[in-house]
């Protein structure tokens, strides 16, 4: 059983096809550290209960 990455209580979602058509939950494995951190502090900063779009150092799409 895969645990989802949640962050700051946030359910992090995944966009494959980088075009806003394929989000899916991904899973904590899956989720580099260092961009699990920059998410962490998006998330903190900008006080946002959620984002549509967050395009993270790696240049791969998030959402939460």
């Amino acid at each position: 059983m895969t645990t989802d990455a949640t962050i700051c209580g946030k359910t992090i979602q995944h966009d494959r096809s980088g075009q806003g058509h394929a989000w899916r939950t991904i899973a904590a494995s899956d989720l580099p550290a260092n961009v699990a951190e920059e998410i962490a502090a998006e998330i903190i900063d900008s006080k946002q209960e959620t984002c549509s779009r967050y395009v993270a150092s790696n240049g791969l799409h998030y959402r939460w």
